[in-house]
Order: structure tokens, then C-alpha cells, then sequence
């Protein structure tokens, strides 16, 4: 957090250290997971394959939250106010092997519950700004319009105004670094699914443009949500320079409004390097003050 803070990051991440898998993590507090009889699927459309935690009964979320103590102990350390990210149900479901339901939709909204209530809870907690990742949408856009919005309304249920909520939309992770023969989901999607995204009950979408330049007519498809734009590739050692950043925002702006546009990371850094990663986040701290 210290890290993403000297480097200007206006609203830090924990990191998620913690969570030995950012989608496994959740589905370790909630019944109806089985971690020990795993099954083999393949995933993200063919991209690799995995052993997966199975569904064998009932979705529930029956004990306590786990979010209002990982996020006070993120908030403790961070002068600033401090984003919990959590995974969407559509991105759980082709993260684990269903089964129990045979019936994506009845299962999309139990887990879409069990969401709800980790983030009613880190509201009561304090925290304001709630982000729910569903990479998935990107890949399966028929679900995702067909019951995925669905699923994300019931994710933010009761949850007030003064809490910013953001939905993530990134096309995917490589095998490894610098890896450019990875099967991304199609950049494409985004145009699908904006008009949907934007009437939802939300402030924000997050979309990767660094990997991939969008056409940025996009942007203009949301004419009622802020974009969290990609400007940094979090899977190339290559770090971008400043003025490539402000250049591409600056073309940004020229179909949305510069206070509806933030800046950050494409995803996630997990795959850097300490030292990469602060240099990326450096440069665009530094292009996001300029432009």
C-alpha cells in the first residue's frame, strides 16, 4: 500500500496478499465448495487447464464475513482510503467445477449472494470504495447479458450511494511474462456489453486499453458511468513512457469527460516484479497529473 501511495496512487489496493487464489479465496468461506476432491476443466476458453474446487451441494454464505477484517487491516496501515476488490459470480463459476446445479443462472445468484453480503459487510466496516471483478463478461457475453448483469445487481444490493461501487472487465492474464500468444478474450466485447454496463447501478467500469488499444469511440458509449482506463500493460517488462500515457488519455478525452475518466493498471500487477511495478505505476501517476 506505502508503494502504490508514494507512487501517487490516489485510492491503493491491498494487494491481496492473502488470498492464495483472488477467486478461490472467497469460495473458501462459503458452504457448498468441496477443496478436497478437485476436478479438471479447462478454462478461459480453452486458454489452459486446472484441477478446480468443486460445487457438490448448496451455495450459502451462512458465517461470518471475511472482508471487514481484511479490509481494516489494509485501511489501518493507508492514510488514504483503501479499495476491496472481490470476484464476480460469473468469474467463480468457470473458476470451479459445477457439480450440484446444472443451472447457471440459479447459480450465478446464490454466489451472487454470498458477494452481497461481503460487501454489505465492508460497508458497515467503512469502506467506500467496492470493486467486483468479472473478467468473465469479457469471454462470455451472451451469460453475462443474458444473467451476469443481473448477478451484479444483486452483488450491490442495499449498498448506499456514498460508496463508490466498479465493475472490472480485463480480457485476461498469459502463462507468463512478455507471453503475446495468449488467447485474450475479445477486446470487442467491451462494445457489447457498454450499453448494459451503463445502465447498471454502479459509478465505474474498468477496461484494459494498454494491452490492446480500444477504438476509443467506446468511451462514449457510457454516458452515465466514470471508466476506469487501462493505461499501463501488466503483462510486459517493457514500461511505458510518460508522454505514450498522456497521449493516449489526452485521445481519450476527446470522447468522455476528463472527471469521468480514471486512470490505473490494465489488472492486476501480480505477474511485475516489485521494482517493475513501481516503475509502472510511476510513470503513470506521473502521465495521469499531466494530462
Amino acid at each position: 500500500i506505502g508503494l502504490q501511495v508514494d507512487a501517487g496512487v490516489d485510492v491503493p489496493t491491498d494487494g491481496e496478499v492473502r488470498r492464495e487464489n483472488y477467486i478461490h479465496y472467497h469460495c473458501r468461506h462459503i458452504a457448498g465448495f468441496d477443496f478436497r476432491d478437485l476436478e479438471r476443466r479447462v478454462l478461459r476458453d480453452g486458454a489452459y487447464e486446472a484441477e478446480l474446487p468443486a460445487i457438490r451441494g448448496k451455495v450459502s454464505h451462512d458465517g461470518p464475513a471475511y472482508s471487514p477484517h481484511d479490509f481494516a487491516a489494509s485501511q489501518e496501515v493507508s492514510a488514504r482510503e483503501v479499495k476491496f476488490t472481490l470476484p464476480g459470480p460469473l468469474t467463480i463459476m468457470d473458476t470451479t467445477a459445477d457439480c450440484h446445479y446444472d443451472d447457471r443462472p440459479r447459480l450465478a445468484a446464490d454466489l451472487a449472494a454470498t458477494v452481497n453480503k461481503e460487501i454489505l459487510a465492508l460497508v458497515d466496516a467503512g469502506c467506500r470504495h467496492i470493486q467486483v471483478d468479472e473478467p468473465l463478461f469479457a469471454r462470455q457475453v451472451e451469460d453475462a447479458l443474458g444473467f451476469g448483469m443481473e448477478g451484479l445487481e444483486c452483488c450491490f444490493h442495499n449498498v448506499p450511494d456514498h460508496v463508490t461501487r466498479a465493475v472490472h472487465i480485463c480480457c485476461g492474464y498469459p502463462d507468463y511474462l512478455d507471453d503475446e500468444d495468449y488467447r485474450k478474450a475479445d477486446p470487442q466485447s467491451y462494445h457489447r456489453l457498454a450499453g448494459a454496463m451503463d445502465a447498471l447501478p454502479i459509478h465505474q467500469v474498468s477496461i484494459e486499453d494498454a494491452h490492446y488499444c480500444n477504438d476509443l469511440e467506446l468511451l462514449g458509449l457510457f454516458q452515465n458511468k466514470a471508466v476506469i482506463f487501462g493505461s499501463v500493460a501488466v503483462a510486459r517488462s517493457r514500461i511505458e513512457t510518460v508522454d505514450e500515457i498522456v497521449e493516449r488519455i489526452r485521445a481519450a478525452q476527446q470522447h468522455i469527460d476528463r472527471d469521468r475518466l480514471v486512470i490505473a493498471p490494465d489488472c492486476g500487477l501480480g505477474m511485475l516484479t516489485r521494482d517493475l511495478a513501481v516503475a509502472k505505476l510511476d510513470v503513470m501517476c506521473r502521465a495521469a497529473a499531466l494530462a
